[in-house]
Parts: structure tokens; sequence; C-alpha cells
């Protein structure tokens, strides 16, 4: 046997055992879940972020398959403050990471599978190391598409909380208590912020929390410092009473001051970095210009 029939071999055979433990992973519809498992799904504690949008499909039953077996591991790297900001399930997550490290495992064994058939032979330690250095690096492609997002969806958050915060203060002037104040603010925009903080207060409603303990909650699980701020605020206001509404306009104030500070340096460096494509291309366009005279003196 050649060394490029060996090749190709190999190559069958790492592609079907990689389809056996995909299939492994995602199961059949209609396989019924193991009584150990649902004894523990009913007795955990919730998790905030485990049946959110997405557990449905390819990724979500072969993430749920991954949670199963290895449930508590350090290894899955799973940024749950995060996911619970997107509102995605650690299940489609870890789907996701699943697949792109399945891909990353086939690409070199296919490629080097490729090369033999038109002729170019590869050793087997090409795809052996290849592959599971390939699988590694896409399975954090997820983890780091997440943290961008929520990166920017916090960002957006606390501008939108700038906002919120001036509309609590002026219900209170109003004479509206501390929970109508914030309960009525949060119903007056329409962005994806307002309606977080509508959800989260209906549900702090219906759990009979007071809404400033809610949102200190969420804004410590979520990593919203705003939140947790505005919450401490309004339970001063609720338990001693106090005037607030200056506190309320001076923190709304610093937040957009300190977004305004942001976005200006945020800005200057995207202007410094311009400066060497615009360096760059003035100089392509003197050579250009000084380039019939250099010929005609020489």
């Amino acid at each position: 046997m050649t060394a490029t029939q060996l090749a190709i071999l190999l190559g069958l055979g790492v592609g079907a055992g990689l389809l056996l433990v995909l299939h492994e992973l995602a199961g059949r519809a209609t396989r019924r879940p193991h009584p150990a498992h649902t004894a523990a799904r009913l007795t955990a504690p919730a998790d905030p972020g485990a049946d959110l949008g997405g557990g449905d499909g390819v990724r979500g039953r072969v993430g749920r398959a991954v949670l199963r077996r290895g449930a508590g591991s350090s290894l899955l790297h799973v940024p749950h403050r995060d996911l619970a900001l997107l509102r995605r399930s650690v299940a489609h997550f870890l789907g996701e990471r699943a697949l792109y490290a399945a891909v990353g495992l086939a690409v070199p064994t296919a490629a080097t599978a490729a090369l033999a058939v038109s002729g170019v032979g590869l050793p087997i330690a090409v795809p052996a190391i290849a592959g599971p250095i390939a699988a590694v690096a896409l399975s954090f492609l997820p983890y780091h598409a997440v943290a961008d997002l929520a990166r920017a969806k916090r960002a957006e958050f606390r501008r939108a909380m700038a906002t919120y915060i001036d509309l609590v203060a002026l219900e209170r002037a109003a004479g509206s208590g501390a929970t109508q104040s914030l309960e009525s603010a949060a119903r007056i925009g329409e962005s994806w912020a307002f309606q977080r903080l509508r959800d989260e207060l209906a549900h702090a409603s219906w759990a009979g929390v007071p809404a400033w303990e809610a949102l200190r909650t969420v804004g410590r699980d979520l990593r919203l410092p705003e939140l947790t701020d505005t919450g401490d605020v309004m339970r001063m206001s609720a338990r001693e009473g106090a005037t607030v509404y200056e506190v309320l306009r001076a923190r709304a104030s610093a937040m957009r001051n300190e977004l305004l500070t942001s976005d200006q340096a945020r800005a200057g460096a995207r202007t410094e970095r311009a400066t060497a494509p615009l360096a760059a291309t003035a100089v392509v366009f003197m050579l250009i210009l000084a380039a019939p005279v250099a010929m005609r003196i020489g």
C-alpha cells in the first residue's frame, strides 16, 4: 500500500469517526433523556443563562450533550454574565464552540487527503498535530465574539442608563414613589435596554422583591455598575425619605461627561490610526509625480 492510499484511508477513518462523535453528541430528537439528567435539571438551582433563546437546533443539542458530560469543568470557559446579558443559552454557546472545534479538527485531515489525491504527499504527523491545534484555536472564536458583543452591549446600556436616570429623577420630582418612578421611567424608552429594565422590574414585582433591590442584583450579576448605583440611590430614597432629585441628576450628568470623554478619546485614537494611511498615500502620490522627472533626468 502506497503512502497516498494510506493517507486517504486514514482521512476517511478520521472523518467517519468524527461523524460518529457528532452524531453521539447531537443525538436524535426522539431519544429519551437519562433519568439522572432529568432529576438534576429539576432539582438544580436556576441558571440565568441556561434556557434563554437558542436552545434548539444542532448547536443546542450538541451544547446540551457537552454540558451534560462536562458540567463544572473549568476547560469549558463559559462566560455566564456575558451570556446572561446577551440572553443566550449556555447550551447554544457550548454547541457553537464544539462545532467550531470539529471544523478545526476536520480541515487539516481533509486538506491532507485532498493533497494526497492530487499527488502531494504529507506526513501523517501534519494533520495529527495541526488538527488539535486548529480545533482549540477555532473553539475560542465564539468566546471572543461573545465578549466583544457583550462589551458593545454594556456600552450601549450605559448610554441608555444616562437617559433612564434623568427620567427617574423627573418622576421623583413629580411626586412619584421610588418603585413607581423606576417602573414609569422604564416604560418610556423603546430600546432593548429599556425593555430589559421593564422585564427585570416586572419580574421583581411578581416576586415581591423591591424594585431597587432587583436593579442592584441585576447590576452585580451582569457587571453593570450603573444599575447598582441607581438601586442604591432609590433604596436610600425609599427607606430614609431622602430627596434624590439632585443626586440622580448629578449622576446622569457625570455619566454623560464620562461617555463624552470616552467618545473623544476613541475618536482621537481613530484619527491617529488614520494618519499613517494618509501619509503613505501622500508619499505614493509624490512618487508618481516625481517619476516622470526622474526618468527624464536618467
